[in-house]
């Protein structure tokens, strides 16, 4: 498991449209990957998991990549939230 705590930078936070670019990067992902938020879980191959969760502008999120090519996921999947709009 390999894990990273970010802020979120994005103007808006993760609503629809940055939420579904994470949600469609992770689904292409082999490993399992979690967005952990306010003591919650978060599956992030799931759109609609993400946008319940109301992650806004400045929260903290720890995203979790578990699996066989969890560094080169979590490198993936950090290069799409940087260039989130």
């Amino acid at each position: 498991m390999v894990s990273k705590k970010l802020i979120v930078t994005n103007k808006s936070g993760f609503h629809v449209r940055p939420a579904g670019v994470l949600a469609r990067a992770a689904e292409n992902c082999n490993s399992k990957v979690e967005i952990l938020y306010k003591y919650n879980i978060v599956n992030a191959k799931s759109l609609l998991n993400i946008l319940s969760a109301s992650i806004a502008k400045g929260d903290e999120i720890e995203l979790r990549c578990i699996g066989p090519e969890e560094e080169e996921d979590m490198e993936k999947l950090l290069e799409v939230i940087a260039h989130l709009e």
